[in-house]
């Protein structure tokens, strides 16, 4: 399925609206998390998931390839274990 293809409420057969695209689901803690795009039925509130390929970048530190906009897992993991964030 495109990007460009419609998508339809099952429940009242009206085009879905896209309420976020690539949003990463599962633990930050995962180098690979899903992401999906989150559509939502204006007339129902019925929500739909759809597999999303997000651009990716590699980290300029460590190399981990991860979603663009989104922080290093690999290197915040590290952080955290090293003791310099906060508690």
């Amino acid at each position: 399925m495109s990007e460009t293809t419609q998508k339809i409420c099952p429940r009242c057969k009206v085009e879905l609206e896209l309420c976020r695209k690539s949003y990463a689901m599962g633990s930050s803690m995962f180098e690979e998390r899903i992401h999906a795009d989150i559509y939502v039925c204006p007339q129902c509130g019925h929500v739909e998931l759809f597999a999303a390929r997000p651009e990716m970048e590699a980290c300029p530190k460590c190399g981990t390839v991860h979603p663009v906009g989104q922080k290093c897992a690999i290197c915040a993991l590290g952080t955290v274990l090293d003791g310099k964030y906060g508690r």
